[in-house]
């Protein structure tokens, strides 16, 4: 079991981001007439927090003045505790504009220290918000480790204490009244009073200020509560007479769809597929599954998919009810969406696939490989819509196999022990492979590469009789 490991997400302009992300001019958060927090372009201009308003305009003439909103700020900051469930399920908050994130059992899920931070960077390249990167074995220690040199293997918990040791009595997360009772002692660095007598430290600095520092050792439990995942959407409709023509379904599907779409976009959410639930007069209840290629919350989209897939279920009624669930939500980042796609773009092919896959007639399905050594075991059907098939080894026998196999191998004539097909022999080449299986009584195989008059170039086999057999084609 891996040790606790606590990630800290900082977002030092929540305030003046919250709603449009970072801004390339100079902008403020104005409080009773004074500058409360400034981005870099407007301190960058001499603005800093406190100044006056009015001199603030003087130093930077086009100035950008924001009013607080807690509520759109906590907002944002839930919006990105959202994002982030798709890497941990314990995402807490840690208000004003900080999240914690317990990513020590999630380590074998990246493959690894590196490749958490490689996930952890790939957010913040996307993310509409400025932040700061904060790690450590718990989370008061995440939140204050801040300024970490680069890493490329988990520190070890010494190097963690050590590095909480250097940090100055100022820079804690403490009222400015116990700040200054430690200086008074002559203490400078958090490291100061490690050696000290921990009922000593409670006696003179107070229980609170005892507490808060065994929980940012790890001495005492630091229980965080998570928030919750997001619930699947879920929604249904009766209608007051029943529905004899499937055509008519079109008005009221629209219409939960839209509310699924609000309901996603409310909570940036997008999905891989929805189920409609189809109650017929009849007491039948129909299912249908709908499913796309990569996920998404657009109403229309789904709608197009779901009249095909209609179109292809016969209902044996008429229809008094109608219902809509989704799959379990994703995170949507808005920072992976292209904003102005190419004029005249192919339209990507992920579209074709969904419309072809929710054609039940064609039962399309997905190649992948199977572990077995026989050719015609080799290879599986999975469905289109799942895991990413896994990569074949690169090694010589993969690079010789034929992309088109047989059914069934084909059995072929000889002429003095040439094989021959389509009445012409064909001109066998000199390397070969044999394969035998004798658990699944199957006779040796010799493979043989061929050539056809006509330009084929043939896969065949002879088995232990001397019988030559077609199997596939390059």
């Amino acid at each position: 079991m891996n040790p606790p490991l606590w990630l800290a997400l900082h977002f030092p302009l929540l305030a003046l981001e919250a709603v449009d992300g970072p801004s390339p001019e100079p902008r403020v958060l104005v409080r009773q007439q004074r500058i409360t927090l400034a981005n870099a372009a407007a301190r960058g201009a001499g603005v800093s927090a406190g100044l006056r308003l009015g001199t603030a305009r003087a130093l930077c003439d086009d100035l950008q003045v924001q009013q607080a909103n807690p509520q759109q700020e906590e907002r944002a900051l839930l919006r990105e505790a959202r994002h982030l469930l798709a890497m941990t399920p314990q995402v807490c908050l840690a208000p004003p504009h900080t999240l914690l994130l317990e990513v020590g059992g999630c380590l074998s899920l990246f493959g690894g220290f590196s490749g958490l931070l490689s996930r952890v960077d790939q957010y913040r390249l996307h993310c509409p918000l400025t932040s700061h990167l904060g790690l450590g074995p718990t989370p008061l220690a995440a939140w204050h480790l801040t300024e970490l040199p680069t890493l490329e293997h988990l520190p070890e918990r010494s190097r963690f204490q050590a590095w909480l040791a250097t940090l100055p009595i100022d820079t804690l997360a403490l009222e400015d009244a116990v700040k200054e009772r430690l200086r008074a002692p002559g203490f400078h660095t958090l490291g100061d009073l490690f050696a000290l007598p921990r009922a000593a430290l409670g006696k003179r600095f107070g229980a609170s200020f005892l507490d808060w520092l065994q929980r940012l050792l790890g001495e005492k439990a630091d229980v965080r509560r998570a928030i919750p995942a997001p619930a699947p959407f879920r929604e249904q409709q009766q209608f007051d007479d029943p529905i004899n023509d499937q055509a008519l379904l079109k008005i009221p599907m629209a219409a939960l769809l839209e509310q699924m779409e609000q309901h996603l976009r409310r909570y940036q959410e997008q999905v891989l597929a929805i189920r409609w639930h189809l109650r017929l007069d009849n007491r039948e209840r129909h299912t249908l599954l709908v499913r796309r290629a990569r996920p998404a919350h657009d109403a229309a989209g789904w709608l197009d998919l779901s009249l095909r897939r209609l179109e292809h279920q016969p209902l044996d009624g008429a229809v008094l009810g109608l219902g809509l669930d989704t799959s379990r939500p994703r995170p949507l980042n808005p920072g992976l969406a292209a904003l102005f796609p190419e004029p005249g773009a192919r339209a990507p092919l992920s579209g074709l696939l969904e419309k072809l896959v929710d054609t039940p007639g064609l039962a399309l399905y997905r190649p992948a490989l199977a572990d077995d050594h026989l050719p015609e075991y080799s290879e599986c059907r999975q469905p289109p819509f799942g895991m990413k098939p896994r990569e074949p080894e690169q090694d010589q026998a993969d690079q010789d196999r034929p992309l088109w196999l047989l059914e069934s191998p084909l059995r072929l004539h000889q002429d003095n022990g040439v094989p021959v097909w389509r009445g012409q022999p064909l001109r066998l080449f000199p390397q070969q492979e044999r394969f035998s299986q004798p658990w699944r009584g199957t006779m040796p195989r010799h493979y043989r590469l061929a050539h056809h008059p006509q330009g084929e170039c043939c896969w065949l086999f002879q088995d232990a009789r001397q019988q030559w057999w077609l199997h596939g084609f390059f």
